[in-house]
């Protein structure tokens, strides 16, 4: 047992089945399939992930049809969007043609390594049904990407993005910036240079600095980038993007990418988490933890958490504040998040505060302070929830009878 933020995991006693979990889902989610392999691993990334074997990627590969087939079998609708992440995906590229049987209502997304974005790699993309595609550039500044050592250049950047323009219904270029690198501007210029691709969306990530990354922990200067966060908004203005939620910009009229504000989702893949509406849940990060219990036909759910209906609405709402905005209709006819009075409380506050104000559409939006305030929280939440519900898990990939072997309770 580890307890997050007062809420309680537990390993699952017994474990769910895949039909189990989608009925407790509130309303239909997406699908998350997560691929951890990366050839190089990037010094400041938090996520799970493991370097890339061929023997061992493709085991993986068939250990995660088997999950993925349970959760197609047990779907009684489509799923409303299926995204998949890493790791880098498209290292396992030959295996995703799986995931064209999935049936899914919305967008078939998938996150692409720049110097793997050429004609070729878009085409069989394509044929495996994606039709989103996030580029993870990063920075358009040489500089930049020697700073976070990532695998890739300015120019094979600028030629991923011009690739993916061609190929994909919506692309999204990820950025991100770190003001204790002491250039500030950096992201404005990586901004406007990202808007004359005319990309659909732009996201701008602040670098979160995770204790057991090799870049570790530092201060955030959050009034440094607020002002930063500010000017990326106007000069979305003038190149006719708007802000769509705390980081991200989206072109006029254009398609939303994103992978985080889902209401609801179900994990597949080492490391994969699933919110029902009543439970959050985690995959096993290690490979081998994932295997044994995919190869006695379990669902690979390390930990649960049964949570509160205050808590789950608390969840819910946290996330579709990121959007910018709390919408007065519920996501695929569940409920909305104003029909509580808790909610509505909430709201007042920060209306008086002068956090959010009331929308067109009998919702609320998030104001210039609002941004700023969410900002906040959303690193407060990374570190304090997310940051050590993963550094416990991590644990995982230790040796036995390593120290760390144990995992460490938050």
């Amino acid at each position: 047992m580890t307890r997050i933020l007062g809420v309680r995991f537990d390993p699952p006693a017994p474990v769910p089945t895949a039909a189990d979990v989608l009925a407790e889902c509130v309303a239909m989610p997406g699908l998350y399939v997560h691929i951890p392999f990366c050839s190089r691993i990037c010094p400041f990334c938090p996520y799970n992930k493991v370097p890339f074997q061929p023997r061992l990627a493709a085991d993986y590969m068939q250990l995660l049809q088997w999950e993925i087939d349970q959760y197609h079998r047990a779907a009684t609708a489509p799923f409303t969007s299926l995204y998949v992440g890493g790791g880098t995906p498209t290292l396992c590229h030959r295996n995703l043609e799986m995931l064209a049987e999935i049936p899914v209502v919305g967008e078939r997304a998938i996150e692409v390594l720049p110097s793997h974005m050429t004609p070729r790699m878009a085409a069989e993309l394509r044929g495996c049904g994606f039709d989103y595609a996030s580029v993870g550039v990063q920075s358009f500044h040489d500089s930049v990407l020697q700073y976070l050592q990532r695998p890739t250049t300015a120019q094979v950047n600028r030629r991923a993005v011009a690739v993916a323009r061609e190929a994909f219904e919506c692309v999204d270029v990820d950025l991100i910036f770190d003001v204790a690198y002491g250039r500030a501007d950096v992201l404005l210029d990586d901004l406007v240079e990202a808007f004359g691709f005319g990309v659909d969306q732009v996201s701008t990530y602040p670098l979160m600095r995770f204790g057991y990354t090799p870049f570790g922990k530092a201060r955030h200067d959050r009034r440094t980038e607020h002002q930063v966060l500010a000017r990326a908004a106007e000069l979305a203005g003038r190149h006719g993007y708007r802000r769509d939620s705390v980081w991200t910009f989206v072109r006029e009229p254009g398609l939303r990418y994103t992978s985080i504000t889902r209401p609801y989702y179900v994990g597949t893949g080492a490391g994969a988490a699933s919110f029902t509406g009543a439970s959050f849940a985690v995959n096993h990060f290690g490979l081998g933890q994932y295997a044994e219990s995919v190869m006695a036909q379990r669902l690979p759910v390390a930990l649960t958490a049964r949570l509160p209906r205050p808590v789950a609405r608390a969840y819910r709402g946290f996330w579709q504040a990121y959007t910018g905005a709390v919408s007065p209709v519920g996501p695929n006819g569940s409920d909305a998040l104003l029909s509580h009075g808790s909610v509505k409380a909430a709201l007042r506050l920060a209306v008086a505060a002068g956090w959010v104000a009331p929308d067109s559409d009998g919702g609320f939006r998030l104001t210039g302070r609002g941004y700023d305030r969410y900002h906040d929280l959303e690193r407060w939440v990374t570190y304090r929830g997310i940051e050590p519900l993963w550094e416990h898990m991590m644990a995982e990939h230790e040796p036995p009878g390593s120290h760390a072997a144990g995992g460490r309770a938050a």
